[in-house]
């Protein structure tokens, strides 16, 4: 029993100063660049082949606007044109599979398969370039804007999106 007092409150956790830093400013590994970068591939993938579900979309947008952030942040620069290019060509294929209110598989033309390949392959190079620290940040503005706008952020799991845990 507390007799009235207010309950005892957790002490903080204590973390390392000089680790924690080294881990934020430290590159990503080959093992975490892959981890991060195979919902995308998949999801590329999928799209490529005529079967993708509304997920493997927006994990594919959702890789491509963090592309866009990290141009915009000026850490990795001039993909602009190509990254617009696959957003439109997202764009494009997301009306045109939700023409009839549901979404439904589409194909894709030539340009916009080449203009997701091309994004996912650059995405790549940008992850590569990119400190944990800079893209935790970079990620978090975009859930930040992303909710003040009004959206929903939502978490989607690999196996949701048919991607087995390596």
């Amino acid at each position: 029993m507390t007799h009235g007092r207010k309950p005892r409150r957790q002490g903080k956790r204590f973390v390392n100063p000089l680790q924690h830093v080294a881990r934020q400013a430290g590159l990503h590994t080959a093992q975490e660049l892959a981890t991060t970068m195979a919902p995308l591939q998949h999801s590329a993938r999928m799209l490529r082949e005529g079967v993708a579900t509304e997920e493997h979309h927006q994990v594919l947008y959702t890789g491509l606007l963090i592309a866009l952030r990290i141009e915009r942040s000026g850490i990795v620069r001039g993909l602009q044109e190509h990254l617009d290019a696959a957003t439109q060509a997202m764009d494009a294929i997301g009306q045109r599979a939700r023409a009839g209110g549901e979404w439904r598989q589409t194909a894709l033309y030539y340009q916009e398969l080449d203009a997701i390949n091309t994004a996912v392959d650059l995405h790549a190079f940008q992850l590569r370039h990119l400190s944990r620290g800079e893209l935790q940040a970079i990620v978090q503005k975009l859930i930040h804007s992303t909710r003040s706008a009004g959206n929903q952020v939502q978490q989607v799991q690999p196996e949701q999106l048919g991607l087995l845990a390596a």
